[in-house]
């Protein structure tokens, strides 16, 4: 029996993080993409820290160090998928309640875009020959790979899209 693909792996990742979506609802999904765009900002400041930490080069408080062989891929991960799990649980970030005709299409797009943004932020945090290994193997990864600007823009503009519409649709059933 021949081995799951990377294609395999990456849609089913984008199911379950639609899946996860529907069980959310749109404020927590906001909320969770804005932690998406806080983690890719600590782990982009602190990684290079945390990674001279785990490699003995740095001390906290001038006594504890560790030293063991974790690549920068590893912290990098680790720091993301914690900083969005922390704030995404207890971060207190939420989205506005919002019903309506569109809301299981902003659910479906929203989830997309957030599990698009982690997916594609997870790739972007490899070594450059581990992504090029990665792309000659999956179509998917390629996709997710080469766009990882649009990733990162999409969602923002999105989100703008649909304040406004929010808004504008909120003030007119007020009159």
């Amino acid at each position: 029996m021949p081995a799951p693909s990377w294609d395999l792996a990456i849609t089913v990742f984008f199911l379950i993080g639609i899946a996860f979506g529907y069980i959310l609802q749109r404020e927590k999904i906001v909320a969770t993409l804005l932690s998406v765009y806080v983690a890719l900002v600590v782990t982009q400041v602190f990684s290079g820290n945390v990674f001279a930490f785990f490699q003995g080069d740095k001390t906290l408080f001038n006594q504890v160090w560790i030293r063991n062989n974790s690549s920068p891929f590893t912290i990098r991960v680790i720091i993301f998928m914690l900083v969005i799990m922390l704030l995404s649980a207890k971060g207190g970030i939420s989205g506005s309640k919002s019903k309506g005709i569109f809301s299981p299409i902003e659910i479906l797009g929203l989830s997309f875009l957030t599990t698009g943004l982690i997916l594609s932020s997870i790739f972007y945090f490899m070594p450059p020959e581990s992504r090029d290994a990665l792309m000659a193997n999956s179509r998917m990864a390629t996709l997710v790979i080469k766009y990882y600007l649009w990733w990162v823009i999409v969602p923002v503009i999105v989100l703008i899209g649909l304040g406004f519409f929010h808004r504008s649709h909120s003030s007119s059933s007020s009159d």
